[in-house]
């Protein structure tokens, strides 16, 4: 399993899980991997965190670190501002991001694990940042066209 973030028109590190992902590895990838890689990047001030309402990603201890790093500002399952359910094409890391770097693996064709992890490290070191901020602008889109329809269907309208 890999997970990777965006922070202003840049990727931050992937990280790569072995085994199963549950609070506690979840937790810790946040407070070792994601807090320390966000504070390096960050060049303002209130950033907003986004997650899927996955298990592990919306326990007390998660929540607790995530509202102690970015107050009210974490959309997620369990927080003030609610991710809605079934909505990974409300993420541009989900309707974009791993769409590319899927097409990048068929181009590519890695023959080992070490390989792929490498390719999907390098693509993601490397995308262009004004792509990368493309994507977050038409996630604000996205959302809100979500709300419009009431949580239904939008992809007709943009």
């Amino acid at each position: 399993m890999a997970w990777v973030g965006v922070v202003d028109g840049k990727c931050l590190p992937v990280h790569w899980f072995t085994g199963s992902v549950n609070s506690d590895a979840y937790l810790e990838m946040l407070q070792t991997v994601v807090w320390p890689a966000v504070k390096a990047r960050a060049t303002r001030h209130q950033y907003w965190f986004q997650q899927d309402g996955a298990p592990p990603h919306v326990t007390a201890p998660v929540m607790d670190f995530l509202h102690s790093k970015f107050g009210g500002r974490v959309i997620s399952r369990n927080s003030e501002h609610r991710w809605p359910p079934y909505s990974p094409d409300l993420s541009c890391l989900d309707f974009c991001f791993w769409s590319l770097v899927t097409a990048q693996i068929v181009r590519s064709e890695p023959q080992t694990l070490e390989q792929l992890k490498e390719l999907v490290e390098d693509f993601a070191r490397n995308m262009d940042e004004e792509q990368l901020r493309k994507m977050a602008r038409h996630t604000r889109r996205r959302a809100e066209l979500c709300r419009s329809e009431g949580g239904g269907h939008f992809e007709h309208l943009l």
